[in-house]
């Protein structure tokens, strides 16, 4: 009957101190939040009010796009809020002496620490949620929402703004296929493409067969994209030597393997960076995940969101040892160390990703080696500070 009491109250005041520990972090990681959302705020007013005081946009307008970018920027907001709530909150109860008593009463670090892990947990799933159906969404929507206001502000000062969904000097691998495409103009919305080359490769990479047309039309047909090619001509290609077996001309081209979807293409004309999970992820599963260069950059940003949430889990790995390290010791220091070891994270994150954008190095390798990296760092240390 003692011991059975004995053990209630341990576990009635590790709870208890789990709370009190949940409850400080909770203050410090609110006011980092709105205090680093402010500033992303001013940062986006700052680089956009030039462009939407010389489209003459409404007030409500960039309300909505300030709330579309800020929503978009959470998977930066929540990892730097975390780290810098964790280390102040764990630096604190080192300093005020409060750490020293709760392992002096039998509480090692991994269990002090079990609630920030499970708040990483926590924050890491509900980034990847996010960033699988609210934050494409968002990012979307923003970049519709530029295009309308400069596409309005053309059309009132009277010059002949493009329809949305064309692109023009496209170029498209397909590593899959092993097709290559160059278009001039292309206009998913109209279901046109000027002045058309498709070139056709071998599992070896030598050209079998190249179609030229000054005209194509598309259109998808029980679920699969047809290619219609006019005014042109067939190239075919002998591979072994790489000389010009025929060249007829047509009037009409119906390529039943030419299945490529358009809205795709026009994706490969934009920035990688601003694409959302839900685009990229079309892109790579139409592309294929190996090809030039410019397709590995595509590549590497659908990884990088996909292991994007772990940072939630590798800054708690970075903040604990230096913070529960030491005696009565400032915050700051902590905070100073963490930041140092965080920062070389993020230039370690940036030269993997250089790599994996230009092929070097596979993508999914380059954007999981940083947190590994972090793991193998972190776990001896934090198993010498319990």
């Amino acid at each position: 009957m003692l011991l059975a009491g004995v053990r209630a109250r341990v576990l009635s005041s590790v709870r208890i101190l789990d709370r009190y520990l949940l409850s400080e972090w909770a203050k410090v990681f609110t006011l980092c939040l709105l205090a680093l959302g402010g500033v992303q705020v001013l940062s986006v007013l700052y680089n956009y009010a030039p462009d939407f005081l010389a489209w003459d946009s409404d007030f409500l307008t960039v309300l909505e796009f300030l709330a579309l970018r800020s929503l978009g920027g959470v998977h930066l907001l929540v990892p730097v809020s975390l780290l810098l709530s964790v280390i102040y909150v764990l630096g604190s109860l080192n300093r005020n002496s409060e750490l020293a008593a709760i392992r002096a009463a039998g509480v090692g670090v991994w269990r002090l620490t079990a609630p920030l892990w499970a708040v990483g947990a926590v924050l890491a799933a509900g980034l990847a949620l996010a960033g699988a159906l609210w934050v494409p969404d968002a990012m979307e929507a923003e970049r519709e929402l530029l295009e309308r206001e400069q596409f309005r502000a053309l059309r009132a000062q009277g010059a002949v703004a493009a329809t949305g969904g064309q692109a023009e000097f496209v170029s498209f691998e397909n590593s899959r296929a092993r097709r290559l495409w160059l278009i001039a103009r292309l206009g998913v919305t109209a279901g046109q493409a000027f002045e058309v080359t498709v070139h056709s490769f071998d599992a070896s990479g030598r050209e079998i067969r190249t179609v030229t047309a000054r005209f194509a039309e598309f259109r998808q047909t029980a679920g699969r994209w047809r290619w219609t090619f006019r005014d042109g001509r067939d190239l075919r290609f002998d591979p072994s030597t790489g000389s010009l077996l025929s060249q007829p001309k047509f009037a009409v081209l119906t390529p039943e393997e030419f299945d490529e979807d358009p809205e795709v293409m026009v994706l490969a004309t934009k920035d990688p960076d601003r694409l959302s999970f839900r685009e990229v992820s079309r892109y790579v599963d139409q592309a294929g995940d190996r090809g030039s260069a410019h397709q590995s950059a595509y590549v590497m940003r659908y990884h990088s969101i996909l292991s994007a949430p772990a940072v939630c889990l590798v800054v708690i790995a970075v903040a604990i040892p230096f913070s529960v390290a030491g005696g009565r010791v400032s915050p700051m220091i902590g905070v100073a160390k963490t930041f140092g070891l965080f920062l070389g994270f993020y230039f370690l994150s940036s030269v993997c990703r250089a790599y994996g954008e230009s092929g070097s190095i596979p993508a999914v390798l380059a954007a999981w080696l940083p947190a590994a990296a972090i793991a193998l760092w972190a776990v001896p240390r934090l198993r010498a500070v319990d």
